[in-house]
């Protein structure tokens, strides 16, 4: 199925659901099924996969009581769930900086309704991929003729997940902001759970975008339905799994995949690996290897490709970090090359995600062409700092 435009609604939603639901594959051995997320965090901790921290705790306690929420109201009428006490929120709102361990907790709450056959259905996605299929749906219940297509789109989600998890709630496109407040409420009108993952502090998002004040009661509708929570400055999780692990692999030989593979696998933790795509303006990106919001990819998929600077944008949005294999010395024969790795060094660098290669040669000698040699000096020296900070 390569487009959707003009489609069933329901053949979009399965179509979607198949590239974006996460993989249901549960650790029985290392997990119970009535485990929790605060369970499941304490035996990283005792593992030493993670070290403890009161702040991932506190939210870890938060998701329980939400799972327990959900468990409470299994098989109440849609009226009585949707009679709230002012303070029974319908989800979670978790902003805190990066690397603090938002991804993998709201990870170990959709592992815990996985586990648990939460007939409700639950759907875990990346926010901008959500939104891409949000759109999608918005389009064919126009051309159905329906009176209202965001409504329908709210209500044709809420059949597939009664929670939904978003990773990386971050608003930038004008469209996506115009229709927030009313899908959201569509949504939260029909009994969804929400828990969202976010950079941002909700009263900051869509910060100075174009008619922002017409953004704003989707700002209120989250305060007043979902708990704010914040994950406090503390130990980046990330770099405490990447202390010590070189991030720049020369040469690029058997001992080098050997250590991206290693080093992957500690990134990943728990989080089952597993395939996704990036849609962009109407194209996908595919990923073969994915947990959670670090991906492992070749050079050439990456750079060797029809990609311009804009996908490389969406590729840093989607994700914390990559871990790339076979970076090759840049000479005249592979110039393009270059100037798409150049595009994807700047995108990593501005939004600070953290990057893990193998290469032919080092930072200093990986760019022998011509056409290129001072626009790449800049792109070394972000490369340095990018192989020597904390992701």
């Amino acid at each position: 199925m390569t487009g959707v435009t003009g489609a069933d609604p329901d053949l979009i939603c399965q179509y979607w659901r198949s590239i974006f639901m996460a993989d249901t594959r549960h650790d029985v051995d290392l997990y119970s099924a009535n485990a929790g997320v605060a369970a499941r965090l304490d035996a990283r901790v005792e593992a030493e996969t993670l070290s403890a921290d009161p702040a991932q705790r506190e939210v870890a306690d938060a998701l329980d009581m939400v799972l327990d929420d959900i468990r409470a109201n299994h098989g109440r009428s849609l009226l009585s769930r949707l009679t709230r006490r002012k303070d029974n929120f319908q989800g979670l709102y978790i902003h805190g900086g990066v690397g603090r361990g938002k991804t993998m907790l709201m990870d170990m709450f959709h592992d815990c309704l996985v586990a648990r056959r939460y007939e409700g259905g639950q759907l875990r996605l990346h926010f901008h991929d959500f939104m891409v299929l949000v759109q999608d749906m918005i389009h064919a219940a126009r051309n159905a003729g329906h009176e209202d297509p965001v409504d329908t789109a709210a209500a044709q989600l809420a059949k597939r997940g009664r929670v939904m998890c978003f990773d990386e709630m971050e608003v930038r496109d004008i469209a996506d902001a115009m229709i927030l407040a009313r899908l959201f409420t569509g949504l939260f009108d029909c009994g969804v759970v929400v828990i969202a993952t976010s950079n941002r502090h909700a009263d900051d998002l869509y910060k100075n975008g174009l008619h922002r004040d017409r953004f704003l009661p989707f700002i209120g509708l989250l305060k007043d339905r979902c708990r704010m929570l914040t994950i406090a400055d503390g130990a980046d999780w990330r770099a405490h799994i990447l202390a010590g692990l070189p991030s720049w692999y020369t040469p690029d030989d058997a001992s080098a995949a050997a250590a991206l593979d290693a080093a992957f696998a500690r990134l990943a933790g728990d989080t089952p690996v597993g395939e996704d795509h990036i849609r962009v303006a109407g194209r996908e990106i595919h990923f073969d290897h994915v947990a959670g919001d670090v991906a492992r990819l070749g050079f050439a998929s990456l750079c060797e490709t029809p990609l311009g600077a804009r996908d490389y944008l969406a590729i840093a949005g989607r994700f914390a970090g990559l871990v790339i294999d076979h970076v090759p010395v840049f000479t005249a024969a592979n110039e393009s090359a270059a100037r798409r790795f150049m595009w994807l060094v700047d995108a990593l660098y501005d939004r600070q995600r953290f990057l893990m290669a193998s290469a032919a040669g080092e930072i200093g000698d990986l760019y022998d062409g011509q056409q290129y040699r001072f626009e790449f000096e800049r792109t070394g020296s972000r490369l340095r700092e990018m192989t020597h900070r904390a992701p």
